[in-house]
């Protein structure tokens, strides 16, 4: 698992990896990815999904940091912190990729709370909650959205994607990849929310937000007005930024430089439009 380091959000230095896949036996030997991370009481906690071999389970393990550079796997590299209750969902070891994925955890209140991605036992698309108050032993607390799980010939298979939450002036959005592109849902609290509306074609996106200013990431398709023409620029793969502007309660996505302020000079292109390639 690689890292990327920015001053400015716009010169990024890649870094050396900060995780390794384990040995023949640890539970992410044949995959590591996706993942969360939160602060705590002065360390750095990261959740990540993981596989111990082709077709297994996927399930959560965890990785924690005092500096955000050096992670040490916790307990170790054979032992994972989640997997969904299979009293509802679908998981089981050899279930494959799909039912435990994408994990995400926010603080709420006086404890924690982890987001993922299953299928129940029908089939059904989950988006499902646990909740911790050590960030170490966690507890299924079963869907919060369910949806019935009908594959489409043209999209493919049903089924939700990188779900994220974030609290704005009292209310939660879940944003979440389901069929169609980026979608979000407004609650009250961080477990009730109400219908999806669509945002635009991207995919994987974290959103975040420094002082009052916000920004959306997302790979394959440029983050901004082109890509909401489903317009591509090369070399397609990578990470793209945008800017996330709210309109009352609701968000939309905007070029880089619309939230930035003082668009360096040097990306500037001839004709005096900022460059945000």
């Amino acid at each position: 698992m690689y890292h990327a380091t920015s001053e400015d959000l716009l010169t990024w230095t890649t870094r050396d990896p900060i995780l390794h896949a384990g040995p023949s036996g640890a539970l992410d030997h044949f995959q590591l990815g996706d993942c969360s991370v939160i602060e705590h009481d002065g360390k750095w906690y990261l959740f990540f999904q993981a596989m111990p071999r082709k077709g297994a389970g996927r399930r959560f393990c965890l990785a924690v940091s005092d500096d955000l550079w050096t992670w040490r796997k916790v307990p170790d590299d054979r032992t994972s912190i989640f997997t969904p209750s299979p009293t509802w969902s679908g998981w089981a070891e050899d279930a494959g990729p799909r039912f435990c994925t994408s994990p995400w955890v926010i603080r709420y209140q006086d404890r924690f709370i982890l987001y993922y991605c299953t299928y129940n036992k029908r089939g059904d698309d989950c988006i499902g909650v646990a909740s911790s108050q050590d960030l170490i032993h966690w507890q299924d607390d079963g869907p919060i959205i369910t949806t019935q799980g009908i594959p489409d010939p043209l999209v493919g298979p049903s089924g939700f994607e990188v779900p994220r939450v974030i609290e704005r002036n009292g209310k939660f959005y879940l944003f979440v990849l389901y069929f169609w592109g980026w979608q979000y849902a407004i609650g009250d609290d961080p477990f009730h929310f109400g219908p999806f509306q669509v945002m635009g074609p991207w995919h994987c996106s974290n959103i975040f937000r420094d002082g009052d200013r916000w920004y959306i990431s997302h790979s394959q398709i440029t983050a901004g007005k082109s890509g909401l023409r489903a317009g591509k620029r090369k070399p397609y793969r990578g990470l793209y930024l945008a800017g996330l502007v709210w309109a009352g309660d609701y968000p939309f996505v905007t070029d880089l430089q619309d939230v930035m302020g003082g668009w360096p000079e040097e990306r500037m292109t001839n004709d005096g439009r900022p460059n945000a390639e």
